[in-house]
């Protein structure tokens, strides 16, 4: 005989984005420290806010979503790599999330309520903050969902950055993948590739093509 909890959630501020707001406080002054000692309460609750987030993205409330969406990642991703916020290793894997799904439809608010040159500003703070996660629908989303004019300015901004971009960028070298993938996935454009790839390829850290190559194609 097991006993099942029951576990009823209740926003205690007028608003989703300004109680996740006061949530966030709360975990930055230390409230959920070792969470999963003391039943992952701090877990439970993240895992909530996506539920009732979700149900906005469903009635189309993008604006309100966008802003829940990216104070919740930002939160999570600035625990994976700075802080230790909740004492998880990697509490984006624990919480058994999809997040590649969470991702998109970040994504497509981002897309719906905003200019080219905005979204490419929200994706590049995306990219400094998530430091070592890759969700491939981000880049997915932003091929599929732009429009061929949106998509041919978003990449002309994506050129522009990626000549600046050193071996040093570490956070902004997807833009540099990003582009290889646009030049043989969606473009097709094998003399493209190859020359992003040799372009591209000292500052992602190979020596030659051939090596790129060889790792490229185990992807």
């Amino acid at each position: 005989m097991k006993i099942i909890k029951k576990y009823e959630y209740k926003l205690t501020e007028d608003s989703l984005d300004k109680d996740i707001d006061k949530f966030i406080k709360e975990v930055r002054k230390g409230a959920y420290t070792w969470d999963y000692k003391y039943g992952m309460e701090g877990l439970r609750i993240i895992k909530q806010y996506f539920k009732l987030i979700q149900q906005e993205f469903n009635k189309e409330n993008f604006g309100l979503c966008k802003a829940c969406y990216k104070k919740l990642l930002f939160l999570l991703f600035e625990e994976g790599y700075k802080n230790n916020y909740f004492g998880y290793e990697d509490i984006i894997g624990r919480s058994k999330l999809d997040f590649d799904k969470i991702i998109r439809q970040y994504f497509i608010c981002l897309i719906k309520l905003h200019s080219v040159d905005e979204l490419f500003n929200e994706f590049i703070e995306y990219l400094k903050k998530k430091q070592d996660y890759y969700f491939e629908s981000a880049e997915k989303t932003i091929i599929e969902e732009l429009g061929d004019e949106e998509f041919a300015k978003f990449k002309e901004l994506l050129l522009s950055k990626a000549e600046k971009i050193e071996k040093k960028d570490y956070e902004l070298h997807d833009i540099l993948n990003f582009l290889i993938d646009i030049a043989k996935k969606k473009e097709k454009d094998e003399k493209k590739f190859l020359e992003f790839v040799e372009r591209f390829g000292p500052v992602l850290g190979y020596d030659n093509v051939e090596a790129f190559l060889d790792d490229y194609e185990k992807v």
